[in-house]
């Protein structure tokens, strides 16, 4: 059976695409799909995750039926905004591990064209064709090169400043006001809205409701964050005819202090090359904390760089339009592709908004295979050809047998209670939205409850004599682990160390739930066993690229009961390792930063 993709309801207001499909196909499995959307003009393409509205699998005929609906902004589609075209649309479907494209489009009438469909396109800048398969909309380009046209006129220009002035005046005026209204409703005079719900005291209730009514008046809101970019958009504005130093390279992050992770391997390699300027701006610090002068080291260093490497989203730099001869390429510190992120989150809790420029303007981004490339090309909001498969060069240490035994021996050096031990580390992710209120549920896993449970006897591969468990919690989860004195001798945590790659070396057992060291520790083969208590909840609120069911490559467990039993039997399901680890890893030969390395020596 072809798979069918039908065009339910379309509608095109201004820049506005509003799309509803269903969609049938043949599976004799039940999982969950995912569906993307993919817009294409000549110059780019731009991904989209395809919000499903319902899912049902007939068993007896194996038909599956989906259908999803979205609203899309056009203007947002592309990072070029100048190019003026048509725009086709194709869509991806992952259902189980296999992808589904070849759908045979049709619209609501059944027919393959939309010759006798009355869509709703009054003012709309483009107009919807599918023939052949082929759903395309075509642009209105006079209409379009109009409004690009207005958007570059001195008049309009003047007129929007004079009017965004006006109301930022007027917004000032009125902050006394909106303050006492927000007292008002923090006293129950009136309905509190999600703004003002931000706030964790009445106080700061009042200060979200004052930036709300800011932000709706003027289109700005009372924060330091937002000054201090101010201030370094005028520092960048005096920088922009600094030239660019043709052999600087620098190392940028948000995440960490110190060269480590992927950014350690490709440094230790470029700075053989004594004619390279490498600089490095690594500061944990957030925007609103910078002082005056790391402000103007940050603005001088990225309008004077040949290449930009980041390890990690780093929200600086998307407030500026970096200069044509300058490069940003993302040395992603995750491996494969597992949670969804960045542009993958539009419309989940704590995502973003579509017209967001987090991410968008890389030149590069590398991964660790061919699979994944779709997923950093959404995650990202950027074109598929802009995702290199080099390799992750913090995995090359797995291919070297040298460095792995060199590990081991500072690792039993620094923790000799560990050697001749069998390792379980627990390394679950966090939970919460990002680093200001990540946690990890502690009670979720119990020491006392665990260990009691563990085996004694000396026959089973883990028991209690044989067995320390290691803990290393995610680092932006800052409480710390409470042992108990009955199991102290077994339990040691290991959070702030700053490697987990490393403990992956002497590790017999990982016990895990979403964290992306199980690409990593696929390359040790290492059993694996996934703790997923609450994978309802994090699948709302998250979300995977896979069925999680399908994906994992280890036991899945609900509860610390299931863990301790699967443990006691040696249960861990590990002929799942080898087939996951090659989906992931396309070239397992430690030569990945090498690659990468040549990738960035290809600007210079």
């Amino acid at each position: 059976m072809i798979p069918i993709l039908q065009i339910d309801d379309l509608n095109i207001m201004d820049n506005i695409l509003n799309l509803s499909i269903s969609a049938k196909f043949k599976h004799h499995m039940k999982h969950n799909p995912r569906l993307e959307i993919i817009f294409s003009n000549e110059v780019e393409n731009r991904r989209f995750p395809f919000k499903l509205t319902s899912f049902y699998k007939d068993d007896v005929s194996d038909c599956c039926f989906l259908s999803a609906s979205e609203t899309f902004e056009i203007n947002h589609f592309f990072w070029n905004k100048e190019f003026i075209g048509d725009v086709a649309i194709s869509f991806s479907l992952l259902y189980g591990e296999e992808f589904i494209e070849d759908f045979s489009i049709r619209s609501n009438t059944g027919t393959r064209n939309f010759t006798k469909i009355n869509y709703n396109l009054d003012g709309s800048y483009y107009i919807p064709s599918l023939e052949n398969n082929f759903f395309i909309l075509e642009a209105k380009n006079d209409l379009l090169e109009d409004l690009q046209m207005n958007k570059s006129k001195f008049t309009y220009k003047a007129l929007n400043f004079i009017n965004q002035i006006f109301l930022s005046i007027i917004s000032i005026i009125s902050l006394p006001f909106f303050f006492i209204e927000g007292y008002l409703i923090s006293k129950g005079f009136k309905d509190k809205h999600p703004y003002f719900l931000r706030g964790k005291t009445a106080f700061k209730s009042i200060l979200f409701h004052i930036n709300w009514k800011t932000l709706n008046l003027a289109g700005f809101i009372y924060s330091k964050r937002v000054f201090k970019i101010r201030i370094m958009k005028l520092f960048y504005y005096f920088t922009r005819f600094k030239k660019v130093k043709k052999n600087r390279i620098l190392f940028l992050s948000e995440r960490r202090n110190d060269l480590k992770g992927n950014f350690e391997f490709v440094y230790e390699i470029l700075k053989d090359n004594k004619e390279l300027d490498l600089i490095q701006f690594l500061n944990d610090k957030k925007i609103k904390d910078l002082g005056l002068f790391e402000m103007i080291k940050f603005v001088n260093l990225i309008s004077s760089s040949n290449i930009i490497l980041l390890d990690d989203f780093y929200p600086n730099i998307h407030n500026f339009k970096l200069k044509d001869e300058t490069k940003l390429i993302q040395l992603w510190h995750a491996v494969g592709a597992f949670k969804t992120f960045g542009l993958s989150r539009v419309g989940k809790k704590g995502g973003v908004n579509q017209d967001s420029l987090n991410h968008r303007n890389y030149d590069y981004a590398i991964t660790s295979s061919d699979e994944v490339k779709r997923f950093y090309s959404e995650g990202f909001a950027i074109s598929d050809e802009k995702v290199i498969t080099t390799g992750i060069p913090r995995t090359d240490i797995f291919f070297n047998e040298g460095h792995k035994k060199d590990v081991i021996n500072k690792i039993y050096k620094k923790y000799p209670v560990l050697k001749d031990k069998k390792i379980i580390l627990f390394a679950p992710t966090f939970r919460g939205e990002g680093k200001d209120d990540a946690y990890y549920p502690m009670e979720e896993f119990n020491l006392v409850d665990f260990f009691d449970s563990l085996s004694e006897d000396n026959e089973n591969l883990f028991n209690l004599n044989n067995s320390i468990l290691l803990i290393k919690h995610h680092p932006f989860v800052k409480e710390k682990v409470k042992i108990p004195e009955k199991y102290k001798n077994n339990v040691l945590d290991l959070s702030q160390y700053s490697e987990i790659n490393n403990l992956l070396f002497i590790t017999d057992l990982l016990i895990t739930d979403y964290s992306s060291v199980i690409f990593e520790a696929s390359l040790l083969n290492i059993p694996m066993l996934f703790y997923s208590y609450d994978l309802k909840e994090y699948l709302l609120d998250r979300g995977f690229y896979y069925d999680y069911n399908v994906f994992i490559p280890g036991k899945i467990t609900s509860s610390l009961e299931e863990v301790v039993v699967a443990i006691n039997n040696s249960d861990f399901e590990e002929f799942k390792i080898e087939k996951f680890k090659y989906k992931f890893f396309k070239d397992m030969d430690g030569e990945s930063t090498k690659r990468v390395v040549q990738l960035i020596e290809n600007f210079l």
